[in-house]
C-alpha cells in the first residue's frame, strides 16, 4: 500500500500532534515495512502537492521543521525549497498513484479513487471557541465538517471524543474508530540523584513543589489551580511552591495578573516549555502532578506522570477518566475547594499516595506507541479495502 501522510505536524514546533505523527510514521516503519510512506506536503491548498518517500524518518523531520522554521521573509522559502527537496526525494509518485491519504492533524485531500483516514484528536473548539485562533477556528467550523464527511474513516483518541464528533460532526457512528494514543519508553521513574539536581538547577526549580505540565490557556483552568494553591497557602505548613510548565497560550496576562493579586509571585514558577528529554525529570521531581483541565481529547500529562511514578489529581470531566482509570484522584474542575482538597489529600495521605502511584504504574503500561500504530495500520487497511 502506498500512503501519503499530512507533513505539516513535522514542520511545526513538536506539539501532541508532531510527537503523534512522529512516533506513528516511526512505528508503522517497522511493523509494515512492506507499505511505501510518503510525506505529503497540502500547505498548498487542494492544487500542489509535494510527495516525498520516507527513506529516513529523523533526518526528514529534522530538515522539514528546519526549513519551515526560517522567520519571515526568509519563510517564504519554504515554498520553494519543500517542492525541490520533493523532486530530489527518492520513490516520488504523483497524487494519482497513491493509495490512501492519512491526515493526523484534522487535515485531508481527496480525489477520485483516493481512500482517506483522519485522526479528529478532539472538539474542543465546540465547547472552547474563544480559546482557538481565528485562523484555525474557521477553518475548523468551515472545514472540519466536510472533512469527516468525505473521510472513508476517523480515527479518535478517546472514547469522549468519539462521542463528540458523532454529536457536533453527524457521521455514522460505525464510521469513528476509537484508538488511544502511547506514551514513550523514557517516562519512567527518575531516581539518579545527580540527572534530578541537574535538571532542578536547569530550570531554577524548588524543593518540594505541585507540577502541572500543559499549554498555558483558559481551557486548562490554570485560574482554578492557581486560586486552589492560594487557598492551600493559607496554612502556615504548607511549604509546597507550585511549578506550571509548558508554553504560552491565550490571555497569560490574566494569569499573570491573577498572580499577582494573590500575593503569589513568590511562590510560583513558571519555567516555559520543557524540553521533551527533561519532562520525565520534572515528572520525577514533583511531589504531586495536577491537571485540573475543563476539557481534554486525551490528556496525556496524566499518562506520562502516572508512568513516571507521580501521583495525580485531575478532572472528572471528558476522555480524563479513561485515560487515568481507578489510578487517580478525581476532582470536579468547576470547584475550587474540592481540588484544593484533592491536592491536599495525597500530599498527605500516605497510603493514598502509594497506591495512586503503584496503580499508576500499573495503568500506563496499558498505553504504548507500538499498540496505537498497530491499531491505526488495521483502520488504514480497512479503508484502502472499502
Amino acid at each position: 500500500m502506498k500512503i501519503a501522510i499530512d507533513a505539516l505536524p513535522l514542520m511545526m514546533p513538536k506539539t501532541g500532534i508532531g510527537f503523534y505523527t512522529h512516533h506513528l510514521l516511526s512505528e508503522f516503519i517497522q511493523i509494515a515495512p512492506e507499505n511505501d510512506y510518503y510525506l505529503c506536503d497540502i500547505l498548498w491548498g487542494q492544487t500542489f502537492y509535494n510527495l516525498i518517500k520516507i527513506e529516513n524518518l529523523p533526518r526528514m523531520a529534522d530538515t522539514l521543521q528546519h526549513i519551515s522554521s526560517f522567520p519571515f521573509p526568509f519563510s517564504i522559502m519554504s515554498r520553494i525549497v519543500l517542492p525541490l527537496y520533493a523532486k530530489t526525494a527518492k520513490g516520488v509518485r504523483k497524487i494519482e498513484e497513491i493509495d490512501l491519504f492519512f491526515g493526523p492533524n484534522f487535515r485531508a485531500i481527496f480525489r477520485k479513487d483516493l481512500k482517506t483516514v483522519i485522526t479528529i484528536h478532539d472538539m474542543a473548539h465546540e465547547y472552547y471557541p474563544e480559546n482557538v485562533n481565528e485562523k484555525l477556528l474557521r477553518y475548523l467550523k468551515q472545514e472540519l465538517p466536510r472533512t469527516a464527511r468525505l473521510a472513508t474513516l476517523i480515527i479518535a483518541d478517546s472514547q469522549n471524543t468519539k462521542m463528540d464528533i458523532l454529536k457536533f460532526l453527524n457521521v455514522p457512528e460505525n464510521k469513528v474508530k476509537v484508538i488511544y494514543i502511547g506514551i514513550e519508553k523514557a517516562f519512567r521513574p527518575i531516581d539518579n540523584p545527580t540527572i534530578l539536581e541537574a535538571t532542578r538547577k536547569k530550570y531554577q526549580l524548588p524543593g518540594k513543589f505541585i507540577l502541572y505540565v500543559g499549554a498555558i490557556q483558559p481551557r486548562k483552568n490554570i485560574a482554578g489551580l492557581i486560586t486552589a494553591y492560594h487557598l492551600l497557602c493559607q496554612d502556615p505548613n504548607f511549604k509546597y511552591h507550585l511549578v506550571v510548565a509548558g508554553g504560552v497560550g491565550w490571555k497569560k496576562e490574566n494569569i499573570n495578573h491573577l498572580v499577582r493579586e494573590l500575593g503569589l509571585k513568590d511562590r510560583i514558577r513558571f519555567p516555559g516549555y520543557i524540553s521533551p528529554s527533561d519532562l520525565p525529570i520534572l515528572y520525577s521531581l514533583a511531589e504531586v502532578f495536577v491537571f485540573p483541565s475543563f476539557y481534554e481529547g486525551f490528556g496525556l500529562p496524566v499518562l506520562e506522570a502516572m508512568a513516571c511514578g507521580t501521583p495525580v489529581v485531575t478532572s472528572n470531566l471528558s476522555s480524563l477518566p479513561e485515560v487515568g482509570s481507578d489510578a487517580v484522584i478525581y476532582i470536579n474542575p468547576r470547584s475550587v475547594d474540592e481540588l484544593a482538597n484533592g491536592i491536599r489529600r495525597i500530599l498527605s495521605d500516605k497510603e493514598l499516595r502509594s497506591r495512586c502511584i503503584t496503580k499508576g504504574l500499573e495503568r500506563a503500561k496499558v498505553f504504548s506507541w507500538g499498540k496505537c500504530a498497530m491499531e491505526t495500520l488495521k483502520v488504514l487497511n480497512e479503508a484502502n479495502q472499502t
